[in-house]
């Protein structure tokens, strides 16, 4: 019995022995079927021949197992039948999900073999910085919407990340935007920025439908651009339109008192005369000119013309698309909404086209109205910089006496704390001062002309102008810093100037009289009802002299040019970008990329983040909607109807200057009058 069970279990051992060897075999041979990419790879097994068992067999005396056969003999002279591993079936779950990974891998790969193009729709106005406050509060009343105001250095961080991108294969600009804006400053450097992108090796297209010459420069900085059949082009020469106030000042009983320095000072002619005088004219003439020659040489590099032919264009101005063709502005005409279809072929192969996504708009209720309205008043917090930076420090809008932010204005206060703040910062390694001004207080751009010569001791400074940086907008840039301007740039007007509004005839008119009791003559000097006498003028000519005595050795030193020669060169004259490169008044002609490059070549750094100060108003200002006079209700306090403000503002009436001469009149202060270092903000040039 015992020999019986011994041979037994010796059996049933070799049986467990043999079937755990067959099913590691089987469990191998399996492993290696399957393929990294789920696909189903056949591995050949050895030759049955060479196989050989992992455990002898049993004595003959025992029965084989169940599963074992008897090799058949075969001749010698063929080769052994190979052993085939039962396949393993996959279920009909597994088989789908196999099946999907296959459809999404080739989907994917047929996606990544099109030619990714980047479409950038441009429309709106673009500004260097935008803030909350900057809208029309009327629209919330009449049911418009506010105006499209676009940041421009967002737009060109899009393009600079594009420029980046190895996917990105082309470039779409849509410029089917009618309402597009831009100034000559920005077209240059969008331009060059449009430049980057093609060196980038990114083919770069533009879709145009009814085109002006703002959308056409932009379109003259692609390799292809695609017109609609259905619009057209107008592509004028540069104007110039400045309005004139003396004769409407008559008829409401207003009287304008001026002392300056300089037979040029063009901001207060609108006020003393009734037209331009001839000499201003002429100036602003040749002003015009060298700035349309900018926006004629964007045109004609862009499209291989010449300049002579881009001016004849411009004066036949109005064309069809089939003569814009014709003339070399477009390359070829499509069907009207076929942007997508027309560049596609262009571009040529399978493409994709990739979109910013937009976001879904809110509707917000009049709680949540209210409560943003009411939240304005003061700035946002700036967020605390962490990496090596570069700031920008914009100076935008006109500059005035104060310590309490205003929307649109440049503060003395605000803006000298800011700079300080940017001076104590570690991570900041330099400063770009962007300046967009036509000037304002004299004393407000002193103040803030020291805090940024203190900043550029401290760190590597470069002043950049932008569309404007005249009169108190120069003086803050006499930093004995490079300085940049674009071609187009409106610059210089190195003068200054005081000026009085007095209304005694006003009040007269509607059955006011005002009796100034004082014990002199020069107490009442400032009184709003009168005007300045003679002796008024001369002590008042004085200050002025002194003040721009100031202004000429502050540009004589930071620029390197004697009083002497500078003379010519102010007086309250206005040049362009061009104009001042070649008087000396700045040092190249570039933008804020230029300017950026300078410093972080200055302060030794390659890699930098750009942060851009001060930081924007947060909300909306209460005050805006309900009780602080804006330039238009000052308007409308004189006499002047909402209605003609409306219709004279669509006509390109800027409001900006006079709204500073009027808020010192209806301020009832009788102090010492501003000392003005300020150009013609109200010039409109188109």
């Amino acid at each position: 019995m015992k020999a019986r069970g011994f041979a037994l279990s010796g059996r049933l051992l070799l049986e467990l022995v043999g079937s755990v060897a067959l099913l590691l075999a089987l469990t191998a041979a399996a492993g290696l079927a399957q393929a990294d990419d789920g696909a189903t790879a056949v591995a050949e097994p050895p030759p049955a021949a060479e196989a050989k068992p992992a455990i002898e067999p049993a004595p003959a005396a025992e029965a084989p197992p169940a599963e074992a056969k008897p090799a058949e003999a075969k001749p010698a002279d063929e080769k052994p039948v190979e052993a085939k591993p039962p396949e393993a079936k996959p279920s009909d779950a597994e088989a789908t999900r196999a099946e999907k990974r296959k459809e999404a891998e080739a989907k994917a790969k047929a996606e990544a073999a099109k030619l990714q193009v980047q479409l950038i729709t441009l429309g709106g106005t673009y500004e260097d910085i935008v803030g909350a406050n900057e809208f029309d509060p009327t629209s919330l009343v009449i049911g418009g919407s506010p105006g499209k105001r676009r940041n421009f250095y967002k737009l060109c961080e899009i393009l600079e990340e594009t420029a980046k991108n190895p996917k990105i294969h082309a470039v779409v600009i849509d410029l089917s935007d009618a309402d597009l804006t831009m100034n000559l400053a920005q077209l240059d450097e969008l331009l060059r920025r449009l430049g980057a992108l093609r060196k980038a090796g990114k083919k770069v297209g533009a879709w145009l439908e009814s085109a002006e010459s703002a959308h056409l420069a932009v379109a003259a900085g692609c390799d292809h651009v695609a017109m609609a059949d259905l619009g057209g082009i107008d592509m004028p020469s540069k104007t110039m339109q400045s309005y004139f106030y003396r004769d409407a000042m008559d008829l409401l009983g207003l009287k304008a008192s001026v002392v300056r320095a300089g037979n040029f000072k063009g901001a207060v002619e609108p006020y003393v005369n009734s037209a331009m005088s001839e000499h201003l004219r002429q100036h602003y003439l040749d002003m015009l000119t060298s700035m349309n020659d900018a926006q004629v040489s964007m045109i004609a590099r862009g499209r291989g013309l010449t300049t002579e032919k881009v001016r004849e264009l411009q004066k036949q101005r109005l064309f069809l698309p089939a003569e814009a063709l014709a003339a070399g502005l477009v390359d070829e005409l499509a069907p009207f909404g076929t942007m997508k279809a027309t560049l596609n072929r262009w571009v040529g192969g399978e493409t994709s086209w990739v979109e910013a996504a937009a976001k879904p708009k809110k509707e917000m209720s009049v709680f949540e109205l209210m409560g943003k309205v009411m939240s304005g008043g003061g700035p946002d917090k700036a967020a605390k910089v962490t990496e090596t930076s570069i700031a920008v420090m914009h100076l935008s809008g006109a500059i005035v006496d104060g310590k309490k932010e205003s929307p649109g204005s440049i503060v003395s206060g605000p803006t000298v704390k800011a700079i300080q703040e940017i001076s104590r910062d570690d991570k900041i390694k330099g400063v770009v001062v962007r300046i967009n001004s036509p000037g304002g207080s004299a004393t407000a751009s002193e103040a803030i002309r020291q805090a940024l010569a203190e900043l550029a001791k401290k760190k590597p400074t470069v002043v950049s102008m932008g569309e404007m940086a005249a009169s108190g907008g120069y003086w803050v840039a006499c930093l004995g810093v490079p300085v940049y301007a674009e071609r187009g740039t409106l610059t210089g007007s190195i003068g200054v100037f005081s000026m009085k509004i007095s209304f005694g005839t006003l009040l007269k008119r509607v059955g006011l009289h005002m009796e100034n009791i004082a014990l002199d003559e020069a107490a009442s000097a400032f009184a709003p009802d009168r005007g300045w006498n003679e002796d008024d003028q001369a002590k008042l000519q004085k200050t002025i002299d002194d003040v721009y005595g100031r202004f000429l050795k502050l540009v004589s030193d930071s620029r390197g040019i004697p009083i002497e020669k500078l003379q010519d060169l102010a007086g309250g004259r206005v040049w362009s970008g061009s104009q001042a490169k070649a008087a000396g008044l700045v040092d190249e002609i570039g933008g804020l990329d230029d300017c950026l490059a300078a410093v972080a070549k200055k302060a030794g750094i390659e890699k930098y983040e750009i942060v851009h100060r001060p930081n924007v108003s947060a909300g909306l200002d209460l005050s805006v909607l309900f009780g602080d006079p804006d330039a238009s209700s000052r308007l409308a306090a004189l006499g002047v109807s909402r209605e003609a403000l409306t219709l004279l503002g669509k006509a390109g009436l800027r409001t900006g200057v006079i709204d500073l001469f009027l808020r010192e009149v209806l301020s009832g202060t009788s102090a010492r009058p501003t000392i003005w270092a300020l150009a013609p903000d109200d010039l409109s040039i188109r």
